[in-house]
């Protein structure tokens, strides 16, 4: 990839402030950009589209038409020589950006056991045996990224599968949606999990036998934990590695700023990166934690950056709908006896199912006492829920702490809390499935719908069989969300799904699944729609939206050059459309 010519999009010009290609530039240099013969999308109603863009020290200047370096050169003695890039007709957005995803856990995938792909029982094992030959003995095998959903049979893998190639390799693979995982016998002595127990943990499930009780190696949720603590930490120079490496996975897909879902040790390669000049993507970082009040200081501490800056906290109301353990308000269509409530999780941190605690000013469950220490220093949460239960409950949440902060008995102090809560931008991660009367809740409480659509393309291949044809007319909601005024922003949750954004942007304008099918097309959105959800809507959900998401006088200059033009192609094309060239301040980052 970093191996290829430049092609004629990033001029050789550039290459004097580029560190090497594929990864970071010095961004934020002295110098006049021209873009020039371009087709610009610029996401600002005030100038729709434009065929020139004027930068200078990483932000634009002006946008148009006919804009041309000056013939006497600039009045200022300290620009270098400008660049001109000639887009050649090519179509031009802003920079993308990821509002959900894992960036150390994307890196550190690429190089891990891969399994996205199999088609079925027989290609699960052998890859597997495969990787426990080229693994050193007692090395852990880590990764995975597994769905049965389209085999033959869909019937999930169980530890007898894979103990006769794998030995005393302790093995530990994740289901795709990150709420499962399948550990051999190996790992689960290690962790202690016999038929004798231990119990289930609050909010996660040890599958076991029904008859004998023995463990089958499926872990649901927080149960995963009791394997994947004894999983060796990556060093140093291993996450270094996969920040680098998911660096340039982002810039190839025109990516430009991500929000992260990481747990706080993780912010550690973010700041080595930056302060070393190697760092050319934007990071927005939720700090993933269950004792959030130890992170307030440091979180407060780390706001200002502009490349790198804490953005809020990340929380949890269920699991997934693929794992059934999604809370519903009702049971699954396919197990009438479960709707995942039981596990515990939406109990702990919710609060039980019905309780309004609508006392003003008291705080009744563990997610308002979270949400009111986020906002008293103007964070955001971000609350992950797919169940249409959860996400209901999450709302109920947000409603009691805005009334909450309306009935403080101090005008001050009112006052003081409602600024807070307006520069929050709170938000539920996924909201997959709604309740009909939620929807227009999101608008109204102001709550960001953070969602991903190439889940859309995922789930829908089961979404009926789980949960019925009536509640999947309001999953997966863009249509609806949008209509009632909701903020949207659209991420991929890598590495659970590819990180290419296009492939989100087909599923939501076409509804197509992975399997042909077409899924809900009455919540289908336009191209301009999805695009807005992974440039503006996103940049609004992270408090970006002065400086991020369009191309306009005084925003940074954050751009990608398309291959294709997705605002003329066929909609069923979108998933082909490829990124020429990628650039962070007006600096080209990656080209192909």
């Amino acid at each position: 990839m970093t191996g290829r010519p430049l092609r004629r999009y990033c001029v050789v010009a550039i290459l004097a402030v580029i560190a090497h290609r594929g990864s970071s530039a010095a961004l934020h240099g002295a110098q006049d950009i021209y873009v020039i013969n371009a087709k610009i999308w610029t996401n600002d109603p005030v100038r729709p589209t434009a065929g020139a863009m004027h930068i200078r020290d990483g932000a634009i200047v002006a946008v148009g038409n006919g804009i041309r370096p000056e013939p006497n050169g600039s009045d200022r003695k300290d620009l270098d020589k400008p660049v001109v890039v000639d887009a050649k007709g090519a179509r031009v957005v802003p920079g993308l950006i990821d509002a959900h995803l894992h960036l150390l856990g994307g890196g550190l995938q690429l190089s891990r056991l891969n399994l996205r792909d199999v088609p079925n029982r027989a290609a699960f094992i052998a890859a597997v045996a495969e990787r426990a030959k080229a693994t050193p003995k007692g090395h852990w095998i880590t990764g995975g990224r597994w769905s049965t959903e389209s085999w033959p049979d869909p019937s999930q893998p169980i530890k007898s599968w894979i103990d006769p190639a794998t030995g005393e390799h302790p093995v530990l693979l994740s289901r795709m949606d990150g709420h499962g995982a399948l550990a051999n016998s190996a790992a689960l002595r290690i962790a202690g999990i016999d038929r004798k127990g231990p119990p289930d943990p609050p909010g996660g499930a040890i599958e076991r036998d029904p008859v004998t009780g023995e463990p089958t190696g499926i872990l649901k949720d927080t149960a995963i934990e009791l394997v994947s603590k004894h999983v060796p930490r990556p060093s140093d120079a291993e996450l270094d590695a996969a920040l680098a490496a998911a660096q340039v996975e982002a810039h190839r897909h025109g990516i430009t700023c991500v929000h992260t879902m990481s747990e706080y040790h993780e912010l550690a390669p973010i700041d080595r990166a930056r302060a070393a000049g190697t760092l050319s993507l934007r990071v927005r970082f939720y700090i993933s934690e269950d004792n959030w009040e130890d992170y307030l200081d440091k979180a407060n501490a780390h706001k200002a950056d502009d490349m790198v800056r804490v953005r809020g906290f990340k929380q949890y109301a269920d699991g997934s709908l693929g794992s059934r353990s999604a809370y519903m308000a009702k049971p699954f269509a396919d197990n009438p006896h479960d709707n995942a409530g039981w596990r515990g999780l939406p109990r702990a941190v919710l609060g039980v199912a019905g309780q309004t605690g609508s006392t003003p000013g008291r705080v009744q469950t563990p997610l308002e006492q979270e949400c009111l220490g986020v906002s008293s220093i103007g964070l955001s949460l971000a609350v992950h829920a797919i169940g249409d239960q959860a996400n209901h409950l999450v709302l109920d949440t947000y409603e009691r702490v805005q009334g909450a902060a309306r009935h403080r008995q101090h005008s001050e102090e009112r006052q003081s809390a409602t600024r807070a809560l307006g520069s929050s931008r709170h938000r539920i991660e996924h909201a997959q499935h709604l309740l009909p009367a939620d929807i227009g809740r999101f608008s109204r409480l102001g709550v960001v719908a953070s969602m991903q659509p190439y889940h859309k393309a995922d789930d829908a291949r089961y979404a009926e069989k789980a949960i019925g044809p009536e509640r999947c007319k309001t999953s997966y909601a863009f249509r609806s969300l949008l209509d009632a005024g909701a903020p949207l922003a659209f991420g991929s949750d890598w590495p659970v799904v590819s990180l290419n954004p296009f492939l989100g942007i087909h599923a939501a304008v076409t509804g197509r699944s992975l399997d042909g099918k077409v899924f809900v097309p009455e919540q289908n959105i336009t191209v301009e729609e999805s695009l807005r959800a992974y440039t503006s809507g996103a940049a609004w959900a992270a408090g970006d939206e002065n400086r991020l998401g369009k191309l306009a006088p005084g925003y940074t200059a954050d751009f990608v050059l398309l291959e294709e033009d997705p605002l003329a192609i066929a909609a069923e094309d979108l998933e082909s459309v490829r990124v020429t060239a990628t650039y962070v301040a007006g600096q080209c980052v990656w080209s192909r």
